[in-house]
């Protein structure tokens, strides 16, 4: 037979060749997982999300917000701004500043709450999340 046998250095050395590339893939693979934990972690900070939908009342002038999806916000920060007015969720729901809106919660803004005046079909109503100062807009009413 003129078969041809490894040596036992060739054998070793195959194995050490072997143990170090599983080495080096567990370590390539333990830091693409800590990269994308890194990453998904600084995309959550960029602040709240929420989406709102509006029902406008023309023969009454006033608008309800509906807090339709997205994070629950305390109602204290969530600020209301108008042509020349600027109220919180929890002035408008006569609400705690520390309670929780979430989803299918409603707020109104019209002459006979904390809002104090009409909502006009050509008024913009911005919604700003307020967190010590900085604010975040979230979302936009731009007329009936």
């Amino acid at each position: 037979m003129g078969g041809r046998s490894l040596g036992g250095d060739t054998v070793g050395m195959s194995e050490s060749i072997g143990v170090g590339v599983l080495v080096f893939l567990t370590i390539f693979v333990t830091a693409i997982v800590g990269l994308n934990v890194l990453v998904v972690d600084e995309d959550s900070s960029a602040g709240p999300q929420a989406n709102f939908t509006y029902d406008y009342v023309g023969e009454n002038e006033l608008l309800l917000v509906t807090h339709s999806r997205g994070d629950a916000l305390e109602a204290g920060n969530i600020e209301f701004e108008g042509p020349s007015k600027t109220v919180t969720w929890a002035q408008l729901a006569n609400r705690n500043n520390t309670s929780m809106v979430e989803p299918g919660d409603i707020a109104q803004l019209s002459s006979g709450n904390a809002y104090g005046q009409r909502v006009s079909a050509r008024d913009t109503i911005e919604i700003y999340y307020n967190r010590s100062g900085n604010r975040t807009k979230l979302d936009e009413w731009s007329g009936g």
